[in-house]
């Protein structure tokens, strides 16, 4: 299964390097724009799920209680962050909106002009995640076919929304197709690293005490508080920054309640006395 990511992975680069190269990633983008603008909200909501904080909260969700895949997704954070800006400031292609006319662009929000353009953080950090979430649950079986059934579709409808929000860079005026492709194709390296990296020097073990899981709750009040009062851009769809930010929230009590329960529960025994 890595050696599958990091083929999809050689693929998305070498198509996005020859957008690149060949000028294709112009031409693309001005054709992308010069249809009438449709589904501006909708491409602004799967635009604001790339961002980092939402990405972080939904993996933390998705991880559940598993110590593996938490330090999977600290490990794909880290290294998400330093793949997405080290090759802004090595070789800062400029974004769109300084390059082409403004009546060739149907920009969506405000327009993205501060930072290189590729890769595509969006796509990158949104591939590594999922990708993480993917290697992580990859000795996982279900135990009936229609539950096997249900998983797969499951996985097909998460990297099919994947795709999409990595393209709503596109749609929204933020990025070059280029700099998409090659973005999900690093941010599949960048898992399939992370993976390999937890194998070699686990951290799952510190996830699994009652530190690690105290952290874990630490970090989504955190991600709530920083994520609910982020100015993403796109206001029109601030009712999804609130949403996720809720989700977030929900998800510390969660885990604060099991981690009180369980506590709870161990104190007969560490006492030498039987639960009533």
């Amino acid at each position: 299964m890595p050696a599958g990511l990091l083929a999809i992975a050689a693929g998305l680069v070498t198509v996005g390097a020859a957008l690149q190269v060949l000028g294709w990633s112009r031409e693309w983008l001005v054709q992308a724009h010069a249809a009438p603008a449709r589904l501006q909200d909708t491409w602004a909501a799967l635009t604001v799920l790339g961002f980092g904080w939402p990405l972080l909260i939904l993996g933390v969700i998705m991880s559940g209680q598993r110590a593996h895949a938490l330090a999977l997704l600290a490990k794909t954070t880290l290294l998400a962050m330093g793949c997405s800006q080290l090759p802004k400031l090595l070789w800062p292609l400029p974004r769109p909106s300084l390059v082409l006319d403004p009546g060739q662009l149907a920009i969506v929000g405000e327009p993205v002009i501060h930072t290189g353009s590729m890769p595509s953080g969006h796509a990158l950090a949104a591939f590594a995640v999922l990708g993480a979430a993917w290697l992580s649950r990859r000795n996982h079986h279900p135990s009936s076919l229609w539950k096997a059934y249900g998983q797969r579709l499951g996985w097909i409808l998460a990297w099919s929304l994947v795709a999409l929000v990595a393209w709503s860079r596109v749609a929204v005026g933020a990025h070059w197709p280029a700099d998409v492709f090659v973005g999900a194709g690093v941010g599949l390296c960048v898992a399939v690293v992370a993976w390999r990296w937890e194998r070699m020097l686990p951290w799952q073990g510190w996830f699994a005490r009652r530190v690690g899981q105290r952290a874990t709750v630490v970090f989504l009040v955190a991600a709530c508080v920083s994520w609910f009062f982020t100015k993403t851009g796109y206001p029109t769809v601030q009712w999804l920054q609130w949403v996720l930010a809720s989700l977030a929230m929900l998800e510390a009590v969660r885990r604060q309640r099991q981690s009180i329960t369980a506590d709870s529960r161990q104190a007969p025994a560490r006492s030498g006395a039987a639960p009533i």
